[in-house]
């Protein structure tokens, strides 16, 4: 190589350098505004900016929060936990009802675990779950859990758009193709929950927000 030709290598590699250099900070950049914008719920949570759209959400109190959801019956699993978590709460560590905020949240099938005795008893609500009996058992025919649970602030929740689907699920099946016949059953579905359960749009949608106002969230079911 001669001596003219050297300031041009060098040209050449300064060159690459910027250029990798400039790349390098674009990169940065970039990470930068993605961490930017992807914020933890803690954040919005701490500065206030969440919205309370729904009632049930002006109702959660206390630094124990969580939600236990299901989509399919397993015995009302979603329910005993909620009773056994605030039972254990008060007998372990010595904390009052008032100091956590439970919420059990249902879709699919499980939806039928908070019905009324009526509709249990002229349609195949405990076939369709896989349970017997034409009571439910968490109503005042049962146990009357729900209620029990809902008079120490257990916050129950029930998907719309599962209780728009119920015929396709709890009808008998020989009338499941009728249309007529789901909508008029979840017209019906929707009138026949036990007292004190409340509706919400999608259950997706309501999960999410529970947790993003502090909720654990926790499956019931295998």
């Amino acid at each position: 190589m001669t001596d003219c030709d050297r300031p041009t290598v060098e040209a050449s590699t300064s060159a690459g350098s910027q250029r990798r250099s400039f790349l390098a900070r674009i990169l940065a950049l970039g990470a930068a505004l993605g961490a930017a914008t992807v914020a933890p719920p803690a954040h919005a949570l701490a500065s206030g900016t969440l919205t309370d759209d729904e009632p049930w959400m002006t109702r959660l109190r206390g630094s124990s929060r969580v939600i236990f959801h299901s989509h399919l019956a397993t015995d009302g699993l979603a329910i005993t936990w909620a009773r056994t978590f605030l039972e254990t709460q008060k007998s372990v560590y010595g904390k009052q009802d008032a100091d956590s905020s439970v919420v059990v949240g249902l879709n699919g099938r499980s939806i039928g675990l908070l019905f009324n005795d009526a509709i249990w008893r002229d349609y195949p609500i405990a076939a369709t779950m896989g349970m017997t009996g034409t009571e439910n058992p968490n109503g005042p025919g049962g146990s009357n859990v729900v209620a029990q649970l809902l008079s120490r602030g257990v916050i129950f929740l029930v998907c719309q758009n599962s209780l728009r689907a119920s015929g396709s699920r709890f009808l008998p099946e020989a009338t499941r193709s009728d249309a007529a016949a789901r909508e008029a059953f979840s017209t019906l579905a929707s009138k026949s929950l036990l007292p004190g359960v409340e509706i919400t749009p999608a259950m997706i949608v309501t999960l999410q927000q529970a947790q993003d106002r502090g909720c654990r969230y926790v499956y019931a079911g295998s």
